[in-house]
């Protein structure tokens, strides 16, 4: 049995399960099952047999300026992080925290309910390691009014500070690796976010 578990391929269970649940609707339909006890009802599960992208799956797609600011993070060569992946949730608190930003008129890593970035992420979906602060922000950097995502980006690299968080030149950072970006605009100011983080 061990060895049978230890050869077993993630394709081949999908389709032993995808069997078994056939010949389980075959047996049992689900409407013969709902007649004879009304209290029961069966749900199916749906299984896909190959990747989804989150932020397809989830309906959410970046704009032409978090295209752009995600193709330098990715891509930097002094970037530290190991494949890197956009997160669905993620990528949606930065759209969010920039469209917040650019709708009340302010510039803050917490914004005006007194809510940053770890809070909101958490709210979200997103499962923070449990030692970060509950409403603090370990997982943010941002910026106001720059043109084009290569400015924003040169900008947080020539920033000690934020170069650290968004090269993840610190291990804590490096450790990372889901990452959302956030772009929106008023008629006076330009937004730029980037959320990174690990469960």
């Amino acid at each position: 049995m061990m060895a049978a578990l230890q050869n077993a391929s993630p394709a081949r269970d999908r389709r032993l399960f995808i069997s078994i649940l056939l010949a389980f609707s075959l047996l049992f339909p689900v409407s013969q099952v709902k007649a004879q006890t009304p209290q029961l009802l069966l749900y199916l599960p749906l299984v896909a047999t190959s990747p989804i992208d989150q932020s397809i799956s989830s309906g959410w797609k970046p704009n032409d300026q978090e295209q752009q600011l995600e193709v330098l993070f990715r891509n930097d060569p002094e970037q530290h992080r190991k494949n890197p992946q956009r997160n669905a949730i993620l990528a949606q608190v930065a759209r969010a925290r920039a469209q917040d930003m650019a709708e009340r008129n302010y510039f803050n890593h917490t914004d005006p309910d007194g809510h940053q970035a770890n809070f909101l992420v958490k709210q979200a979906g997103y499962p923070l390691p449990n030692y970060f602060p509950a409403n603090g922000n370990n997982i943010e950097s941002i910026g106001l009014n720059y043109t084009m995502a290569a400015e924003v980006w040169e900008a947080w690299k020539s920033s000690p500070a934020h170069r650290t968080h968004v090269l993840g030149e610190d291990s804590f950072f490096a450790d990372e690796v889901d990452y959302g970006m956030g772009y929106a605009e008023n008629s006076t100011s330009k937004y730029w976010v980037i959320i990174t983080a690990h469960d």
